[in-house]
């Protein structure tokens, strides 16, 4: 739009520059006097210079303009990159949780594991708010909000497995505690208490064994649809930052 006034702006100056010139001539003609001469020959100097200053003015504007668009945009695709890769490490970094490796002597290792969990959640939240903020695609913000839905259903299934697998494995570091301690002499035991802590260790390790096989049966169920959605946000940002 600023272009065009420029070019109409150029076009009025240029046909008042070529009005003046052949009125001068037809009052030369007429035998007009030198001042007359004079006078429009100041007044196209005047049309020229004030042109001059308007051109100027409108590349300015342009200038600023374009500058401003430029500011935004790197803002938007700034956003979207952190927002894209603060969810990757979220699903790929947080939520990689490999729950075999944990047993009774490891086990407290999972509340740390919790905590990062949470923290990369509560990261990639912030992160979205500015896409929120700053990014004018609608689309593409509806699909991020979509895609922290999934991953936070995959993140509470994760979560709910690795608190009940924590309980079980405490449960169970008791009792091995007990068990080896050299105050405890299982073979002094009556075959009642043996025989409890016989069943105990295989309470244990079935309800171990059920929320392992719980785990690997439903996992992709939740990886899945939010996985989707990651590489969705993906290539529709992509498009959007190459528009």
């Amino acid at each position: 739009m600023t272009n065009f006034w420029i070019i109409l702006l150029e076009i009025i100056i240029a046909l008042l520059g070529a009005y003046l010139v052949y009125y001068a001539r037809q009052k030369g003609k007429n035998q007009a006097d030198k001042e007359d001469l004079k006078k429009i020959t100041e007044t196209v100097e005047d049309v020229k210079q004030k042109y001059t200053e308007e051109n100027e003015l409108l590349r300015a504007n342009l200038n600023i303009l374009a500058s401003k668009k430029n500011l935004l945009f790197n803002e938007e695709k700034e956003a979207i990159i952190n927002y894209f890769g603060q969810l990757n490490k979220w699903i790929w970094d947080g939520l990689n949780v490999q729950i075999v490796e944990y047993n009774h002597a490891n086990f407290q290792e999972l509340s740390d594991r919790l905590i990062k969990m949470r923290d990369d959640y509560n990261k990639t939240n912030i992160e979205f708010s500015k896409v929120q903020l700053l990014v004018k695609n609608e689309e593409l913000i509806q699909i991020g909000h979509e895609t922290n839905l999934k991953t936070l259903e995959l993140h509470h299934f994760k979560e709910s497995i690795i608190q009940r697998l924590q309980r079980v494995l405490s449960w169970e570091k008791i009792m091995v505690d007990q068990i080896t301690s050299k105050d405890f002499d299982f073979s002094k035991l009556s075959v009642d208490v043996k025989n409890f802590y016989q069943n105990q260790a295989k309470e244990r390790e079935a309800d171990k064994k059920a929320i392992i096989d719980e785990y690997f049966a439903k996992n992709q169920d939740y990886f899945s649809p939010a996985i989707e959605l990651r590489n969705k946000f993906k290539d529709l940002g992509k498009k959007y930052l190459n528009e």
